[in-house]
């Protein structure tokens, strides 16, 4: 049973072609995952490029900075390429339409390796919502034109620089050929709003579980994050004994690439194939909303 609810017209900033009730709904009844796993887990690699300088230490410091993001092309991804390989996992790779035209070899590698490519804007410090109608159309469509041209496939997700969507980004995503958005940080399950008639996936982005919430912005130890995905994945397996749920870790090529990141990632993937059958399902952003559309939850 969905009950709905009445909301501020402000929460739909980013959604203007989206009825704010789509993003209110509440589930009740249970959902099922493949084989009754209890909690389906997914781990999103952004690989993004930033294009301008910083203007002082401490945002060099934060990742605000291109001389700090570079890492991510030049060492972090290929890091993480195999870690996950390691464990024989496929990953989500949100990624900006700069850093493909910068290090396109990396993002030939993602795609070779068996991961998903989704659109991530043209550069990290172009937010959607401050760009003009005709430019936020622009830099959607530039950025998967891009990935491609430089994957070979043209990517059917989409996440915002900073979760942060303008009026028109769902709308334009939809008439993209987009299938899922990644920009609502707002349930532990995905659902279905409809853009303008037609239906899209919101696949809920966890930022409890971050790098840059937990490392570059509140400046905690790297085995943070692994913390907080254990004390999360633990309350979630027991939900999910009778009402499946998901959890997403999220993670930076130029942050928790580094060294000092993958020891704490590694944790996350062990702790998670741990756990006992039915465990969970651990999978893509992609074959989450395939699954959610064949089973035709709303």
């Amino acid at each position: 049973m969905q009950q709905q609810l009445t909301i501020n017209n402000a929460f739909t900033t980013g959604t203007r072609s989206v009825s704010s009730m789509d993003h209110a709904r509440i589930r009740r009844d249970p959902i099922e995952w493949p084989n009754g796993a209890r909690v389906a887990v997914t781990w999103t690699v952004i690989f993004e490029l930033l294009t301008g300088p910083s203007t002082g230490p401490s945002q060099v410091y934060n990742g605000s900075d291109s001389k700090y993001s570079i890492f991510g092309g030049r060492r972090g991804i290929w890091r993480l390429l195999d870690l996950l390989d390691v464990h024989q996992i496929k990953g989500s790779f949100p990624i900006s339409g700069y850093a493909a035209e910068k290090f396109p070899s990396a993002v030939q590698e993602i795609r070779s390796r068996g991961h998903e490519i989704a659109g991530y804007g043209y550069a990290t410090n172009r937010y959607l919502d401050e760009l003009p109608p005709n430019e936020e159309r622009e830099d959607i469509l530039k950025t998967l034109d891009i990935l491609e041209r430089v994957s070979g496939t043209r990517p059917i997700g989409w996440i915002s620089p900073d979760l942060r969507p303008g009026d028109r980004t769902l709308e334009i995503l939809a008439e993209a050929g987009i299938q899922w958005n990644g920009d609502f940080p707002n349930d532990d399950l995905p659902y279905v709003v409809q853009v303008n008639g037609s239906p899209m996936v919101i696949i809920p982005y966890g930022n409890q579980i971050d790098d840059r919430e937990l490392y570059q912005r509140h400046r905690q130890l790297p085995s943070t994050l692994a913390d907080n995905f254990i004390d999360s994945l633990d309350v979630l397996y027991e939900e999910g004994a009778t009402h499946p749920k998901m959890l997403n870790v999220s993670l930076r090529a130029h942050l928790f690439g580094r060294a000092n990141g993958k020891m704490a990632i590694d944790r996350t993937i062990r702790y998670a194939k741990s756990l006992p059958p039915p465990g969970v399902w651990i999978t893509t952003r992609t074959e989450i909303a395939e699954w959610w559309r064949q089973r035709g939850y709303s």
